[in-house]
């Protein structure tokens, strides 16, 4: 059973819904901008409704990414990136923890980027915002572990989202040829580590970065 949230991309949240449908499943599509703290208690108190407990949270939002100089980066370009990475992932928290603390049981999985890793020039804001993000997950992952909650993290490589729309297709193709299975990767090649993560396969692990890059998967 799945609760979809979406902000501006209602078309492809009712897609979901559909396919849960065929799954014979139940669904519910929500929208809410997480960095409003009230949006998310409503939307939390919808799935609670819905579904009376919430054990899995995928936090993949994330604004668009354009590259911008630095003698062209203002701080609001920088604080756009904070507020959806840090202040929506802490009000998700605020509002998703005391459930899962009741359940003694819970698992929280952000998206970060491997650039955090390998910088890209033009990138100071997304890349600024996705490590404060890791740090964010990786202390809350040591505090909320004794209450059975685990949160991970999956850093991909390139992959082909909307994100990249403004990528120049000359950058993707050198991408590809830089990993091992020469392609960028696919939303579902990110969607199946998300899956184990989502698991009782990975019950033991908390705080790690799974690292997704054309054929690399490395812990």
């Amino acid at each position: 059973d799945l609760a979809i949230n979406y902000f501006k991309s209602e078309e492809k949240a009712l897609e979901i819904y559909d396919q849960i449908g065929n799954l014979k499943r139940k669904g519910v599509v929500i929208r809410a901008n997480i960095v409003d703290p009230r949006q998310v208690e409503e939307m939390t108190e919808k799935v609670i409704r819905k579904f009376d407990t919430i054990t899995v949270v995928v936090n993949c939002a994330s604004p668009t990414v354009p590259s911008i100089k630095f003698h062209n980066l203002d701080y609001q370009s920088i604080q756009t990136q904070l507020d959806v990475n840090i202040k929506g992932m802490f009000n998700v928290l605020k509002c998703i923890v005391p459930h899962m603390e009741k359940n003694r049981y819970g698992k929280i999985i952000s998206l970060v980027s491997q650039y955090t890793e390998d910088p890209k020039s033009e990138l100071c804001h997304y890349i600024t915002a996705k490590s404060g993000l890791i740090g964010l997950c990786k202390a809350m992952a040591v505090e909320l572990a004794p209450k059975g909650i685990r949160l991970n993290m999956v850093s991909p490589g390139m992959t082909d989202t909307e994100l990249i729309a403004d990528v120049p297709e000359k950058v993707r193709l050198l991408t590809a040829a830089q990993t091992p299975l020469k392609r960028i990767a696919l939303p579902e090649d990110i969607a199946g580590v998300v899956s184990f993560l989502a698991s009782e396969k990975s019950d033991y692990l908390t705080g790690e970065t799974i690292r997704v890059n054309g054929g690399q998967v490395m812990i």
